[in-house]
């Protein structure tokens, strides 16, 4: 058996003028406003998760309360639980996740304020990216 090499990564880097910095500051703007929906996302899964937990937690106690034999009181049980580790993830995500809107967002502005004036003056100028040179290649 032989082990597959990895293939050559491809990198998100552009060598020409298609990617500008508006498109920058757009991308992150509306990867923030995503991830924030995200997190709306994420609570309205624990909220399900929790209303499972319930429903099942009656289920149980309709098993055990029939005396159903077998397995099926046990396998409730493990759904419960495995409903209560989804809940607690999806707490832990609205949590955090906001935070990571918040960074893409700031990085978007911090783009704007240090490239934006250059990049308007190209765009007067009638260009799409600044003139080459060696330092812009260091």
């Amino acid at each position: 058996m032989s082990i597959p090499l990895p293939r050559a990564a491809h990198g998100t880097q552009y060598n020409d003028a298609e990617l500008t910095i508006y498109d920058v500051i757009e991308a992150d703007a509306d990867m923030g406003e995503e991830i924030l929906q995200g997190a709306a996302e994420a609570k309205q899964a624990a909220c399900d998760c929790e209303e499972l937990t319930e429903h099942l937690e009656r289920l149980h106690a309709k098993i055990l309360e029939l005396k159903v034999p077998g397995i099926l009181a046990g396998a409730v049980v493990r759904l419960m639980e495995k409903a209560g580790m989804v809940q607690a993830r999806a707490e832990a995500v609205a949590e955090k996740i906001p935070a990571a809107s918040e960074a893409i967002i700031a990085a978007g502005n911090n783009a704007a304020d240090r490239h934006k004036g250059l990049a308007d003056a190209v765009r007067d100028a009638g260009h799409t990216a600044p003139a080459e040179r060696d330092y812009h290649n260091e």
